[in-house]
Parts: structure tokens; C-alpha cells; sequence
């Protein structure tokens, strides 16, 4: 399962856009990730630039449309409170990442 991270927020939720299955709170992120957009549209290609790091970060809560819920729905945008090691490495890869590269935490 894998969650694309946009940003953190001040108050420490991570936001992003999950993938093509619901993750359960209680899922735990072991990868962080990168991928680069290439080419122009319509003839877009996604190239896996591969882990950064291995990470350890359970999901403990899941904000979705001002509520709390129970799992990331598939395809859906969210903000996870994640509890664990490797907020500083997402925080850092953030601050470093290129145009047309993009994040990701996978389970």
C-alpha cells in the first residue's frame, strides 16, 4: 500500500493522496520513497527513483473531510497522524525534493 506525501502540516499531520487500496489505521509505513514525472501531457511517465529510507511509522489517526476515520479510503486525499521514526526523514526529503518529483510511504 502506498500513501503520496505532499506535506506536514504545522500541527504535525502528514497530508497526501493515497493509492489504489484503503490502509487501516494501525498500518505501519516501512519505505519512503521517490518517483519523477516525466514527459509532457498526454505522454506522461512515471520513473521510480527508488527508497530513500527505511522508515517505521504506524498510522494512528486518519483526518479525512473534518472527521476522524477509520482507514485512508483508496484514491483519496487525507492527513495521517503518524507515530513512529521517520517524520524527520519525510520532513528533510520534502525540503529537498525537485520539480516533478514526488514522495511516497509504503506499508
Amino acid at each position: 500500500m502506498e500513501f503520496q506525501v505532499d506535506r506536514i502540516e504545522p500541527n504535525g499531520l502528514v497530508v497526501g493522496r493515497n493509492g489504489d487500496a484503503d490502509i487501516p489505521v494501525g498500518a505501519i509505513f516501512v519505505s519512503l520513497g521517490k518517483v519523477r514525472v516525466d514527459g509532457d501531457v498526454p505522454d506522461l511517465t512515471s520513473v521510480e527513483l527508488g527508497s530513500i529510507t527505511a522508515v517505521d511509522l504506524r498510522l494512528t489517526e486518519v483526518h479525512w473531510f473534518r472527521k476522524t476515520i477509520d482507514a485512508i479510503p483508496r484514491g483519496h486525499t487525507a492527513g495521517l497522524r503518524l507515530d513512529g521514526a521517520g517524520l524527520e526523514a519525510i520532513a528533510s526529503a520534502l525540503a529537498s525534493r525537485r520539480e516533478r518529483e514526488f514522495l511516497y510511504i509504503r506499508t
